[in-house]
């Protein structure tokens, strides 16, 4: 709060000395309480609340203190200060005049001279000149005089005590007394600003005289703010002779001129003057000068809330070092990039002399990390150290070739290094050292490529021997019953189940090559997901009805539905085909591989989602196997002669149709307690075809 006030003052009064704003604040303050004060005496006189009532001297306080005020604000300090030498009048109605006098005239002499007294104070305090102190000592003075005249005390005029029913000292002398040390004290206080102004011109001398002699160039601003105290521009108000040397202008062409009018003519927008005095908290920066050919860098800071001092260096011939050892270093940093090497220079008995490489953000090397530390120091293992090390001496003395390949950890990952050491003098070798983790990762690529391929070619040799043997055990089915049935050796009731045989197989045969269909579009990418509203209910007794059917003749195992919403029409947007295909190679599998117990499928209604599952109760899976149960052609037992028949792709497929229609498909299993796969679905609701008509 005081802050604000401080700033409310210095915009309102433009001062910015902290006694200047501390007097004005104190001159509101005693003005305040002065209107407060006449305020409640006046109030209490209306009401008939004080016994002694004197309505002219409370309108004489809220008179005075008021236009007091309103001066101070609107029109000049000054003129608020001397408006208090009609203070005079206070005490005269209030002690002097016979008519509102609150007391007995003769005993009231004190009390004038105690309302008095106070403003001498007042002068002494606020007033910047002597005289107004001493005009006002003489008003009081001839206020005093008036009362005492009227009275009829003037006998006691040269008296020392006066005695008037009570004994205090001659008020005149008490008046003089404190006009003489509020007067000694101004003067003495006015003495000593002549001193500081004195020094301050001294001060001021001496710091002109440096910033003429300043090497950097002064440049002096000052913000100027707009209505609404938000800085605007910035006007130029002094320079030295450095800065009109380093720019080539003068000090009378600038000073008290807009930057916007005259740095366009210094800079040539070669910064954002703007931006960098009126915005930007970056003290230090930097700038190219084109008419000039010159760099230059500049330091700016407040000098006070409203002005900045920038000083300018010419810094031309330190720029054109930089820019040649750059160019330099950019030279020999090509030259180093065209060598994939590490070099490095090691002495006989290990400790590192010298290195030249070629900087990688995976290898950080630091000259103190590395030069004249040994290799037992720098991150090899133990045994390595020692094997590089015995290659060390054994170049030296030999003067052969040694190679050497390592890994070196480092930040977050590791990497293979070829390491050559050849003999360069008596006690020293040449390292070579080459980063060979590219040749390797792609070694090890290429070795799982293979594998791959490997695995990819046993495994469509298997599926092509599987879906041959696929194909012609329905076919044989299907081509030897029907020569059966044209046969009139067999009776009706023979050839229905021979028929019955016929569309069994015909069935596998079908699936099969269903699967080989879905396998090339999914190939190909040209399967399209068409949605369209499912009920899930109804797809459920579907599924149980047809896999139903199938298990008449299968007593031993029992196929179940669980439904989590009971309502018929419960509906889902999605692909009902491929929600459907999906079920159907699930349940399949899971009566495929269950000898006896139970399959049991339906679905769960989650936050957001459907959750479909299909558990069983047959041979489960091994862990090591449910990664690679999706795989295509994959099949747990993939010789020729199996006890489940299959080609591998209903698994892979399934997952395939999942992923289309928004889910994942999971398996849970252990091997000879049964098998659970488990697929989620986004639950769209079904729009419904109820509109409302106005």
């Amino acid at each position: 709060m005081l802050k604000a006030i401080t700033t409310t003052i210095v915009n309102r009064y433009h001062i910015e000395a902290q006694n200047d704003i501390l007097k004005i604040i104190g001159l509101h303050v005693f003005i305040l309480l002065g209107i407060f004060t006449g305020l409640i005496m006046f109030i209490r006189d209306l009401a008939g609340i004080s016994t002694d009532i004197c309505l002219p001297g409370d309108i004489s306080i809220l008179v005075i203190f008021g236009i007091a005020l309103y001066v101070l604000r609107y029109v000049r300090i000054s003129w608020a200060v001397q408006l208090f030498f009609l203070v005079p009048f206070i005490p005269y109605f209030f002690f002097i005049s016979h008519t509102t006098s609150i007391l007995p005239n003769h005993l009231s002499v004190p009390n004038t001279l105690w309302t008095l007294v106070p403003f001498l104070l007042f002068f002494l305090l606020f007033s910047e000149n002597k005289r107004d102190l001493i005009i006002f000592f003489a008003l009081a003075f001839l206020t005093l005089g008036l009362h005492v005249y009227l009275v009829g005390l003037t006998d006691l005029l040269f008296s020392f005590k006066w005695e008037v029913e009570s004994v205090y000292i001659n008020p005149f002398l008490t008046l003089s007394s404190f006009f003489l040390v509020s007067l000694l004290i101004a003067l003495n206080f006015q003495n000593r600003i002549n001193k500081l102004i004195e020094e301050k011109e001294n001060t001021d001398r001496i710091i002109n005289q440096t910033i003429r002699n300043l090497p950097q160039g002064m440049l002096v601003l000052e913000l100027v703010p707009d209505e609404f105290g938000t800085p605007s521009h910035l006007v130029i108000r002094k320079t030295n002779l450095a800065f009109e040397r380093l720019f080539k202008i003068t000090s009378r062409e600038i000073k008290d001129q807009k930057a916007d009018d005259v740095f366009p003519k210094i800079f040539r927008n070669s910064f954002d003057w703007n931006k960098q005095y009126l915005s930007s908290k970056k003290r230090h920066f930097s700038f190219y000068l084109d008419r000039m050919d010159k760099h230059y860098e500049a330091d700016s800071f407040n000098l006070t809330d409203n002005q900045i001092v920038s000083l300018f260096s010419d810094v031309t011939v330190k720029q054109n070092a930089i820019i040649e050892l750059q160019e330099n270093k950019l030279r020999y940093q090509v030259l180093l990039e065209a060598i994939p090497d590490l070099f490095f220079i090691i002495d006989r008995d290990g400790v590192y002399v010298d290195f030249v490489f070629k900087a990688s953000d995976a290898l950080k090397i630091k000259p103190d990390d590395i030069i004249g530390n040994s290799i037992f120091e720098v991150g090899f293992s133990e045994k390595m150290s020692a094997k590089i090390l015995q290659c060390i001496q054994s170049c030296i003395d030999n003067d052969t070739i040694e190679t050497i390949e390592y890994a070196l950890e480092l930040e977050g990952s590791s990497a293979m290094f070829e390491m050559r050491i050849v003999r360069l003098s008596d006690h020293t070798v040449i390292s070579l050292a080459r980063d060979i983790s590219k040749r390797k990762l792609a070694e090890i690529r290429l070795e799982e490529a293979k594998n791959k391929a490997e695995e990819a070619d046993r495994l469509k040799t298997a599926f092509l021997a599987n879906i041959s043997h696929e194909i012609r055990t329905p076919m044989n089915a299907i081509i030897g019953f029907s020569k059966m049935i044209g046969s009139a050796e067999f009776d009706d009731e023979e050839k229905s189940k021979f028929v019955e045989i016929i569309i069994t197989n015909g069935k596998v045969l079908l699936t099969l090559i269903n699967d080989m269909i879905s396998l090339s579009k999914i190939e190909s990418n040209t399967l399209v997901v068409k949605t369209a509203p499912c009920r899930i209910n109804d797809l459920m007794v579907s599924l149980y009805k047809e896999f139903g059917y199938d298990l008449e003749d299968h007593k031993n195992i029992a196929l179940k539905v669980n439904c989590d919403n009971s309502n018929p029409k419960f509906a889902v947007t999605t692909d009902p085909v491929l929600l459907q295909s999906v079920l159907q190679k699930l349940i399949d599998n899971g009566i495929k591989f269950t000898e006896e117990g139970e399959v049991e499928f339906g679905y769960r209604v989650l936050p957001n989602k459907l959750e479909f599952f299909v558990r069983d109760t047959g041979i489960g899976i091994a862990e090591r196997d449910q990664e690679r149960i999706f795989e295509r052609f994959h099949q747990l037992d993939n010789r020729t002669i199996r006890a489940y028949e299959g080609t591998g792709l209903g698994l892979s497929i399934a997952q395939h149709y999942v992923r289309l229609i928004g889910g994942s498909l999971n398996v849970n299993s252990k091997l000879g307690k049964g098998s659970t796969f488990t697929f989620t679905i986004p639950n769209i609701k079904e729009d419904s075809p109820l509109k409302i008509v106005r």
